[in-house]
């Protein structure tokens, strides 16, 4: 994922790799969206552990993988290693984006820069005439959204001048961020299954870094367990007759034709 260099342990101090394997269906969403294939050279930024990179190397496409966070980079250079794809690695962000491509993906990555228009600049910059830039981020009113509403109390406040990463999530805002190129947008969806609200709540505790990193401070006032009680009751919106979690999250997946 795509965040400030001061905060790139964040990502690791989670089991992120558990949450990034529910991921999987929206990076083969932004990838199939893209259409990448042999001879074409795609981007992916904020690749975290590689789920859009490898769908895209699996098309015969040429990738580079961009992310901050080198233990999320070993990981992904180990599962490519395992299947045998060719995919370049490099650790970075929206700052240092390397060369030209003829797609540039972010799945749940470019929308964690601190600075939306830059890192907006930043993919057109790197993206080759007659490229396309391809995103996934999620949206203001979803349940993503919801949980990290409810977690908010329990963590730091945002530096100053933070920018809402949901913001991404918002068709118009993506199309202001990208003025004078074309864009278009749909409304996609993750699926999350649970045995029940209560492990919903520990399974997001679980992979979500920027909670984990607050373990040590909450438990002092029974905080922690009323993390997890809060988060337990935005899935309790979601659950079904026998009492299981069934839970859609949406995205935005948007579409950008830079006008050179």
């Amino acid at each position: 994922m795509t965040s400030p260099s001061s905060a790139t342990s964040t990502w690791a101090a989670g089991d992120y790799p558990a949450m990034a394997v529910r991921l999987r269906p929206a990076a083969d969403r932004v990838v199939a969206a893209a259409a990448p294939g042999p001879g074409t050279t795609v981007l992916d930024v904020g690749t975290g552990t590689g789920n859009a990179a490898f769908a895209a190397a699996r098309t015969g496409a040429a990738v580079t993988a961009v992310d901050p966070t080198p233990e999320l980079l070993a990981i992904a250079r180990r599962r490519a290693d395992e299947e045998g794809l060719a995919v370049t690695f490099e650790e970075g962000d929206t700052d240092r984006l390397p060369g030209t491509h003829d797609r540039v993906l972010s799945v749940f990555g470019a929308m964690y820069a601190p600075d939306h228009a830059r890192a907006a600049d930043a993919l057109v910059r790197a993206c080759a005439p007659g490229g396309l830039i391809v995103s996934a981020a999620w949206t203001p009113d979803g349940l993503m959204a919801a949980a990290n509403r409810a977690a908010g109390p329990y963590l730091p406040p945002p530096p100053p001048g933070g920018q809402p990463p949901v913001r991404w999530g918002d068709a118009a805002y993506v199309r202001a961020l990208f003025a004078g190129h074309e864009v278009s947008v749909t409304t996609e969806r993750v699926s999350f299954a649970f045995a029940s609200p209560a492990a919903a709540a520990a399974f997001w505790v679980r992979t979500a870094g920027h909670l984990q990193a607050e373990r040590d401070r909450l438990p002092a006032d029974d905080s922690w367990l009323a993390l997890h009680h809060d988060l337990a009751a935005v899935f309790a919106d979601h659950t079904t007759a026998d009492g299981t979690v069934e839970a859609n999250s949406a995205y935005l997946l948007a579409v950008v034709r830079p006008d050179r």
